[in-house]
């Protein structure tokens, strides 16, 4: 009894307290004048005990133990009515009520209880009604005991079935009277007739008592045993109709879950929408053969899509006009494919009409208004809230709240208005139903054909994620040539089709020997990101370089990871480890890591294998392409930007520069006294002097500053944001920097050589607009020097200065050439 909802609780205590007042009152109330003996009393009570024990079925719940039942011993109990008034019908009712709950199955206690109070209430009550309406008389009169005797029978089978379906209602959560009209109500003939069948065989043999028991009992047990033989065969062919009605839902069931599977978004989306769309069907009360219509409809409801091209369903994004109009088609399609079927509901409208506006604008038939069929509004409002509040790969889930606003806001165009509020009024508790519940399916299918069709469905839905997956990989890499780009979008890829992981891309630096995390995302990014393999011994590379799959316990030995001080680590407990192998070369690896043990199953680890075996050439095209495109800007010399690259980044620079409020100064450099490196010492040497001039130029400059060989000995150098006072500034550093530079070379005759460099530079926007204008500017300045200096019109070098009085002119210069005496 501890499980019963409170109200049932208190439903039974009443019906206790009543049943207690009823026999106080009885045993107050003087008994009415009766003929017959105390023996017969006895009679009555053994019988009923007897009668009590043979029951007819009146419901049976399929699985479950307890059913409606009538017991035969009600005649008995009404004959006693008859023949010993109230007091002996409730004591003959109380006794075999009593002997059927404890025999042959014993009941429990609370039910006992109940049972017998509900018997000792409608035998006490309805011989009130028979004395009151009989002239408080036990005789029987030909015409004045009939009203009595049907009012009696009323009351008496009013209080059972009435008492019994209210507490059933409440312990189940279903309304009472529509419990009680579809299960109890067709009873009442037989409680009619056999209390007919009672005063008719009373009044026939007068007051003989013993006659009486004579001629009802035969009639009872024949009526008893012909109630049963039909209620047996009924019963028979109910459980042939549920088993038939099973197997038709699970084949449709199934059915509908391997549609379902192939759609990688859309998930159980039909199973969801059958638990809304059926709730919303009994919330508006409609007829139980338009709820089975509901019901069957909403799994059915996407099969047309089964005449969708695979490459619109699955594709990520939003669909274009043409793949929109294919979709559009799957009404029809499906109501195509039903209508060969006979349901036993109206399943088709369901099916065509579930897109149909109420403003008319909807398809595939432009149903307006109450022309749309109702359980096609009802499930029209299901469908599109539960698309509204699941994910898509061009947009998140709704929240419950904005998509009922959504709904609300498309009353009276889109959907039903009375469809819509009565949704609203069932929304909030149906999703927390949702949410709580592990399998969201029908109650109907059997269990069984639940789990198989379940298995299956996963068979498929893992099938079309691969399909799926091989077509998002094949769509990046058919839209992106960087590899970083490319390593970017896989990784985002793979975290959407195995969600919760962390996905590393790892690919072979220059040294055999090294794995560097190129991307990261997912779990732990942070500390991922820029990670390398710890060892020669590492998991990673022994994957790379023994090519073989690692699927197991995460190794937390197997990178060398960097620190997050904003980040909270996440422990992982399961690895998946592929090789990224292109003809035979190794590029690197694709790892999987997550925070549950055995995360990863084989159809996982095939997933990936495939992917990254359609991934290996688009990586490996994605370096060719780094490559190309640094060979392309870089000076293969020194490694710096070259002078195209310049050009383009400064010509951008002073595009999106504000010529009011931003700078930008660019700096040319030539090395002074290089030429006699070259003829001195080969051009070898001189290459080494150019790549280590190169790298102080690096060093000297801030990290977003750019430097870039111009030609032969000359270099540029933008600096971003840089006022004339700043790059006059730099320019000292600089020409300190390469003074301090000692390139080792010492000439018998010239002794240790040492170079010199002459700067000019020019600013954004003063001395011009675009690259051409800056580095003319400079090279004006820096060659108008080196013209003067050389024809010996330089200026003393300042005191507090390293460099020529022309700096003041915006110009930089050095001495060509320092030698040094060896001697």
């Amino acid at each position: 009894m501890q499980t019963l909802p409170v109200k049932a609780k208190i439903y039974l205590l009443v019906i206790w307290l009543a049943a207690l007042l009823t026999a106080g009152w009885a045993m107050r109330m003087p008994m009415p004048s009766i003929n017959a003996q105390s023996w017969e009393e006895i009679l009555f009570a053994v019988l009923a005990v007897f009668a009590y024990g043979k029951k007819i079925v009146l419901i049976r719940q399929s699985g479950e133990k307890d059913s409606g039942t009538m017991s035969l011993g009600s005649i008995i109990t009404f004959a006693a009515l008859l023949r010993l008034g109230p007091h002996g019908a409730l004591a003959v009712g109380v006794v075999g009520c009593l002997s059927s709950c404890l025999y042959p199955h014993c009941q429990r206690g609370f039910q006992i209880a109940f049972n017998v109070a509900v018997a000792a209430l409608s035998s006490w009550l309805a011989g009130l009604f028979f004395l009151w309406l009989n002239a408080n008389a036990l005789e029987l009169h030909p015409v004045r005991s009939i009203p009595a005797v049907a009012a009696a029978s009323l009351v008496y089978f009013l209080i059972n079935t009435g008492a019994t379906a209210v507490v059933i209602g409440l312990c189940t959560g279903q309304k009472s009277f529509p419990f009680w009209r579809d299960n109890f109500l067709w009873t009442a003939p037989g409680y009619f007739i056999g209390a007919g069948i009672g005063a008719l065989v009373a009044v026939a043999c007068g007051s003989g008592s013993w006659l009486l028991l004579v001629c009802v009992t035969p009639v009872a047990w024949l009526t008893y045993q012909a109630y049963a033989v039909t209620t047996g065969r009924a019963h028979e062919r109910q459980k042939h109709i549920e088993s038939l009605a099973n197997l038709y839902l699970g084949t449709i069931q199934s059915l509908a879950l391997a549609i379902d599977a192939k759609d990688q978004y859309n998930h159980q989306h039909i199973l969801r929408v059958q638990r809304y769309a059926v709730a919303l069907a009994k919330q508006m009360q409609l007829p139980e053969h338009l709820v089975e219509a509901v019901n069957t409809g909403a799994l059915l409801h996407d099969i047309g899509k089964l005449g969708v091209p695979d490459y619109v369903l699955l594709k990520p994004g939003r669909l274009n006009e043409e793949e929109f109009e294919k979709i559009k088609k799957h009404p029809e399609i499906g109501a195509a494919i039903l209508e060969s079927v006979e349901f036993p509901w109206p399943v088709l409208p369901v099916v065509r009409s579930h897109h149909e506006r109420w403003d008319g604008a909807g398809y595939p038939d432009g149903l307006k208004g109450e022309e749309i069929p109702l359980t096609a509004r009802v499930l029209a409002v299901a469908d599109v809230y539960d698309a509204l509040t699941s994910s898509r790969a061009y947009r998140t889930a709704w929240t419950s709240e904005a998509a009922l606003e959504e709904l609300m806001r498309a009353s009276g165009s889109q959907f039903d208005p009375a469809v819509v509020a009565a949704f609203v009024e069932i929304a909030r508790s149906i999703s927390v139903e949702l949410l709580r519940s592990d399998k969201p399916v029908p109650d109907a299918v059997p269990g069984g054909a639940i789990v198989k069709a379940g298995d299956a469905a996963r068979q498929i839905q893992r099938a079309s994620s691969e399909l799926w997956a091989l077509y998002e990989v094949a769509q990046t890499l058919s839209s992106s040539l960087g590899l970083q780009e490319t390593l970017e979008i896989l990784g985002r890829k793979l975290e959407a089709i195995l969600p919760g992981t962390a996905c590393l891309f790892l690919l072979r630096e220059a040294a055999e020997d090294k794995l560097v995390v190129r991307v990261a995302v997912g779990l732990n990014s942070e500390f991922f990101g820029g990670a390398s393999a710890a060892n020669l011994t590492s998991l990673s590379l022994a994957v790379a370089t023994h090519r073989e799959t690692y699927r197991g316990v995460y190794d937390a030995e197997d990178l060398l990871l960097t620190s997050s001080q904003s980040a909270q680590w996440e422990p992982l407990k399961a690895a998946l480890i592929v090789p990224i192998v292109h003809q035979g070369e190794v590029l690197g690896t694709i790892n999987l890591y997550h925070p549950e043990p055995a995360a990863f199953s084989p159809h996982d680890q095939q997933l990936l294998e495939t992917i990254s075996e359609r991934a290996a050439m688009a990586l490996y095209n994605g370096l060719l392409f780094d490559r190309t495109r640094s060979h392309a800007n870089t000076d293969p010399l020194t490694g710096l930007y070259n002078f195209r690259y310049m050009t383009q980044q400064v010509d951008d620079l002073c595009t999106a520069a504000d010529p009011h409020g931003d700078s930008l100064a660019l700096l040319c450099l030539d090395l002074d006294s290089f030429k006699p490196i070259n003829d001195n010492f080969g051009h070898q040497k001189g290459d080494q002097v150019l790549r280590d001039l190169a790298d102080i130029f690096r060093e000297a400059v801030r990290e977003n500053d750019i430097v870039a060989r111009y030609g032969g000995d000359e270099f540029l150098i933008a600096l971003r944001g840089a006022s004339a006072a700043e790059a006059r500034s730099m320019s000292h550093r600089l020409h300190a920097a390469v003074l301090a530079y000692d390139p080792g070379l010492h000439h018998e005759e010239l002794g240790a050589l040492r170079l010199g460099v002459s700067i000019g530079f020019g600013c954004f926007p003063a001395d011009g607009s675009d690259c051409t204008a800056l580095i003319s500017a400079a090279d004006s300045r820096m060659y108008r020097q080196k013209t003067q200096r050389k024809l010996g019109r330089l200026a003393e070098v300042r005191s507090d200065e390293a460099l020529p009085v022309e700096l003041t002119l915006e110009e930089v210069s050095a001495p060509r050439l320092i030698l040094r005496d060896a001697a």
